[in-house]
C-alpha cells in the first residue's frame, strides 16, 4: 500500500490536496454508517426489554431519516468531489504525458511498441483514473469502519475484539498475497492486451498485403496467436487468485459465527449484558461485511496500480537535455566535427563525419542504401543525439539547443508523408498555424497542388482520409511541400522524396523544390541525377564515412564512385525493352 500512495502522490502532485475533502467525507460516512448500526442496536434492546413503543419507533424513524439524509449528502459530495478531480487530474496527465514523449529521442519509439504507447496513454490512464473517482474514497471508507469496528469491539470484551481482530488479522495476509498475484498476473495481462492492439493495428493497416496473400481470417496467425494469449492470460487471472479469495471468504464469514458463539458464551458467564451481546452481533456482521467488500476491491486497487507504475516508467525516460530556452541565430550555418553515432551500443552507423553547409547553399547526400544518409538528416533534427563529435548551428552546439526551437527553424519533407485525418487545409496549415487560407492556397498554388485540391469535392474543405489514404503518392507529397513552403523555414530538410514518383509527378515536385529551396540552407538525400547536379556540395557516403564530396564536376573530373554512379545512371535511361 505505501508503494501504491507513493505512485499516487507523484502522478497526483498538487490537485493531491483537492482529495482531502473526499477523503474526510468518506471518513465521515463510515461513522455515519455505524451510527446507523447504533440505531438498529437501541430498536433491538427495546424489543428484547419489551420497552419497545409508538414513540420509540417514531425516533428511530426520525433518526434513520437524519443520518440516511447526510449520508446521500455526504456521498453526493464526496463522489462529485472526486469525479471532478479525477477527470482534470487524467486529462493534465495525458498532456504532460504528451509532451513528455515529444522530448524523448526515437529510440524510445523503437523500443515500445505502439500498443504499449497507445495501451498506457489510454487504458492506463483510465485505469489511475479510476482509481481517484472510485477505489480511493471506497479504501478509506472500508479501512475506517473496520479500525472503528475493531475499537469499539475491544472497548466491548476484550476478549471478543481479541478474537474478531484474530479472524481478520489471519484473513487480511490472504487479502495481500491474492493482491501480489493479481498484480503479477496483471503484468502479464497487460502485456497481452498491448500485443494484441499491436497486432490489429498491424493487421489493419497492411490489409492489402495480407489479403493479396490470403492472410486474413484465421490464417493470420500472429494476430489469431495474440488472442489465444490475451484468453489464457485472463483465464489464469481469475482462476490463480480463487484459491486465495474463497479461503479469505471463508475466514471472514467466520465472523458472524464466532461473534454469536463468544457473544452467548460472554453473555451466560455475565461478562456482558444483553445489550452488549446484541451489539457484538452486529458489529460481527458489520466487520463480516466490510471484509467482503474489501476482498473485492483490494486486489482491483492492487491491479489498477501497475496502471500507475507503466505511467512512471514512461515519465522516467530521460528526455533530451538542453541549455538555451532562446536562441537568436544570425547565418544558420551547419557543421558536423568528427560526428560518431550508433543506434545501440553495438553497431556504429557513423564514423567521424565531418562537412559545412552555408547559407543559401545545397548539400546532397548520396550513397548505398545503409550509408547513413538519413541518419545525418535526422541527427541534424535532433531526432537523436550524437554518440561522439558535434553538430553546430551558427557554430552552438545542437545538444544545448531546445529541440522545439530548433524545430521551428527547419523545414523537413520525407519520402513517407503522413497526413491527418482533416481537411486538406487544416493539413497544410500544420507548417503554420496562425496562416490564414490566402497564405495557405499561396503556398499551395506554390507547391503545384492548388489545380488538384481544387478539383477535389470541397476544395481546400474536403475531408483526407487518415494517414492520407485518399489521396496518390504524388498529391501526398505536394501537400508535404506546401506546409514547408507556409512554413519558410530557413533549414531545409528533403528525405529521399522523389525517389519512388512517375515522371510527371517528379517534374511537378521538382519544380515546387526550387521554390522551397531558394535563399535556404537545404540538404537533400537523393539518388536522381537532376536533383543532386546542381547542388553546391554532393557528400558521397559509404559505411557510415564521407567517401568522396565536392560538387558535380569536381565528382566527376576525380573520377571515383561518384562517376561511375552517374555513368551507370545514364546508360540505365538508354535502356529500352526489346522486341522480337
Amino acid at each position: 500500500m505505501i508503494s501504491i500512495i507513493k505512485s499516487l502522490h507523484r502522478l497526483i502532485g498538487q490537485n493531491g490536496i483537492r482529495l482531502v475533502p473526499s477523503i474526510l467525507l468518506s471518513m465521515l460516512d463510515s461513522v455515519l454508517n455505524s451510527c446507523m448500526y447504533g440505531v438498529m442496536l437501541f430498536v433491538l434492546i427495546d424489543l428484547s426489554n419489551g420497552q419497545f413503543s409508538a414513540e420509540g419507533l417514531k425516533m428511530c424513524i426520525i433518526a434513520v431519516v437524519i443520518i440516511f439524509t447526510l449520508r446521500c449528502i455526504v456521498q453526493g459530495i464526496s463522489f462529485t468531489q472526486a469525479q471532478c478531480v479525477g477527470p482534470d487530474v487524467s486529462h493534465k496527465l495525458r498532456i504532460s504525458m504528451g509532451n513528455h514523449i515529444r522530448s524523448l529521442n526515437l529510440g524510445f519509439f523503437t523500443k515500445n511498441s505502439i500498443g504499449k504507447l497507445s495501451g498506457t496513454l489510454l487504458t492506463d490512464i483510465n485505469d489511475f483514473e479510476t482509481i481517484i473517482t472510485h477505489c480511493l474514497c471506497d479504501v478509506i471508507k472500508v479501512t475506517s469502519l473496520t479500525i472503528l469496528s475493531l475499537v469499539i469491539a475491544f472497548m466491548l470484551d476484550w476478549h471478543f475484539g481479541l478474537a474478531v481482530t484474530l479472524l481478520v488479522g489471519i484473513a487480511l495476509p490472504l487479502l495481500v498475497i491474492s493482491g501480489k498475484v493479481s498484480a503479477r498476473n496483471s503484468d502479464e495481462l497487460r502485456t497481452a492486451n498491448r500485443t494484441v492492439v499491436s497486432r490489429i493495428i498491424e493487421y489493419i493497416s497492411g490489409m492489402r498485403t495480407f489479403r493479396l496473400y490470403n492472410l486474413i481470417g484465421k490464417r493470420f496467425d500472429r494476430l489469431d496467436n495474440a488472442l489465444k494469449e490475451l484468453r489464457k492470460q485472463s483465464t489464469k487471472a481469475e482462476i490463480s487468485i480463487l484459491p486465495l479469495s474463497m479461503s479469505f471468504s471463508a475466514i471472514t464469514a467466520m465472523i458472524v459465527p464466532v461473534s454469536l458463539i463468544l457473544g452467548t458464551w460472554l453473555l451466560t458467564s455475565t461478562e456482558i449484558n444483553g445489550a452488549s451481546f446484541l451489539l457484538a452481533i452486529l458489529l460481527g456482521i458489520s466487520i463480516s461485511s466490510t471484509m467482503t467488500v474489501v476482498s473485492s476491491l483490494y486486489p482491483q486497487v492492487r491491479s489498477i496500480s501497475k496502471a500507475a507504475d507503466s505511467i512512471i516508467s514512461i515519465l522516467d525516460e530521460s528526455p533530451l537535455t538542453y541549455q538555451e530556452e532562446e536562441i537568436k541565430f544570425t547565418d544558420y550555418a551547419i557543421e558536423f566535427k568528427n560526428v560518431t553515432f550508433g543506434y545501440n551500443p553495438e553497431t556504429t552507423v557513423l564514423h567521424g563525419v565531418s562537412f559545412s553547409a552555408k547559407p543559401g547553399t545545397t548539400t546532397a547526400l548520396i550513397g548505398p542504401s545503409g550509408s547513413g544518409k538519413t541518419t545525418i538528416v535526422s541527427l541534424l533534427a535532433r531526432f537523436w543525439d550524437v554518440t561522439g563529435g558535434k553538430i553546430l548551428i551558427d557554430g552552438i552546439d545542437l545538444r544545448k539547443i531546445n529541440p522545439d526551437i530548433l524545430a521551428e527553424h527547419m523545414a523537413i519533407v520525407f519520402q513517407e508523408v503522413y497526413l491527418l485525418k482533416d481537411t486538406v487545409l487544416n493539413n497544410i496549415r500544420i507548417g503554420k498555424p496562425t496562416a490564414t487560407k490566402e497564405e495557405v492556397i499561396e503556398a499551395a498554388k506554390a507547391a503545384h497542388c492548388h489545380e488538384f485540391i481544387m478539383g477535389m469535392e470541397n476544395g481546400y474543405e474536403t475531408m483526407i482520409g487518415e494517414g492520407g489514404s485518399t489521396l496518390s503518392g504524388g498529391e501526398k507529397q505536394r501537400i508535404s511541400i506546401a506546409r514547408a513552403l507556409l512554413k519558410d523555414a530557413p533549414i531545409v530538410l528533403l528525405d529521399e522524396t522523389t525517389s519512388s514518383l512517375d515522371a510527371d509527378n517528379e517534374r511537378e515536385i521538382q519544380h515546387a523544390f526550387d521554390r522551397l529551396m531558394k535563399n535556404k540552407i537545404v540538404l537533400v538525400i537523393a539518388h536522381r541525377l537532376n536533383t543532386i547536379v546542381n547542388a553546391d556540395n554532393i557528400l558521397v557516403l559509404d559505411k557510415g564515412r564521407i567517401r568522396e564530396s565536392g560538387t558535380h564536376a569536381e565528382l566527376m573530373k576525380h573520377g571515383g564512385w561518384y562517376a561511375q554512379m552517374i555513368e551507370e545512371q545514364k546508360q540505365a535511361e538508354q535502356w529500352a525493352v526489346k522486341t522480337e
